[in-house]
């Protein structure tokens, strides 16, 4: 058990690596990620991460590391250079057996990880911080923002007037209103004059319009939306949705907790191959269904 540091003074997090021998008599391992909350006696458990033979750890030049395997990308801060050797010792062990013994999902290997998984039970602010991910360029509004720079004067004014130009323009007629218009009313909210993020506003005015639309509908059980339709709840609930596959490195799961989110980390490019994915996109829409 490892102590990590935390966003939030009152949150005290661990990450706790638990191994024990599996149906085949081999070690096997998993990571917990493990809060207490200083308003409460007990501890809860906001992350679950078994270790399969995929499964590689890469420093990140500022005194953490993060943990990949299976699609999923999770960053730890110890909060001492002892501990964090503590935790990669004890982690390089564990994904040098399973690479040894070829522990990989569906198989016999790590059943017992369910049990684990079904005691998920922090706090959602527990649980986005132990899914923030790294290189997430789209992020949920209550989601910490953490491992980036802080952003400049512009780039903070930027990302305030894309929320408030999407919050106008979902409660305009846009059939009957200018762009013009548009731009005033977010002036006035702003209480400031956006002269020059006039192109800005007019380019993310058109990105928005092409978010906007509905998603479609593929199947009965399958929607193919963008991240417009993926942060609006009201939309996602309306449809029955409870299931989302996000094949995005840049973009948030915006409501951790409300649905299963299973995430496919590559970047929206011809170049991609989505090909290596099938079998685990396929296991997700057919559980889905």
């Amino acid at each position: 058990a490892v102590r990590l540091e935390s966003s939030y003074p009152q949150v005290t997090r661990y990450m706790v690596v638990v191994s024990t021998n599996g149906r085949q008599d081999t070690e096997e391992s998993i990571v917990l990620g493990i809060d207490f909350v200083s308003s409460d006696s007990c501890c809860t458990m906001g992350l679950v991460l078994p270790l399969w033979s995929d499964t590689r750890i890469h420093l990140d030049g500022d005194g953490g590391f993060s943990v990949s395997t299976v699609n999923r990308v999770h960053v730890f801060k110890p909060v001492s250079v002892q501990a964090m050797w503590s935790a990669l010792q004890s982690l390089h062990k564990a994904c040098e057996v399973a690479r040894c013994h070829n522990y990989y999902p569906g198989s016999l290997f790590l059943t017992w990880v369910s049990y684990y998984q079904s005691q998920v039970s922090s706090s959602q602010l527990c649980v986005n911080e132990w899914n923030a991910m790294q290189d997430v360029e789209s992020h949920r509004a209550t989601s910490p923002i953490l491992f980036t720079d802080l952003p400049t004067e512009r780039e903070r004014t930027e990302r305030l007037i894309k929320m408030r130009l999407r919050e106008i323009m979902m409660q305009k007629d846009l059939e009957n209103v200018t762009s013009k218009e548009i731009r005033t009313e977010l002036e006035m909210q702003m209480v400031c004059n956006l002269r020059e993020f006039k192109e800005f506003i007019d380019n993310e005015m058109i990105i928005i319009l092409g978010q906007m639309d509905s998603p479609t509908e593929i199947f009965d059980h399958v929607f193919l939306g963008s991240e417009w339709n993926a942060s609006n709840l009201e939309e996602l609930q309306n449809s029955g949705v409870r299931y989302i596959l996000n094949v995005t490195r840049e973009i948030d799961n915006f409501f951790p907790g409300m649905f299963e989110y299973h995430n496919i980390r590559v970047y929206d490019e011809e170049a991609t191959n989505l090909l290596e994915y099938w079998n685990d996109t396929y296991k997700f829409i057919t559980k889905a269904k």
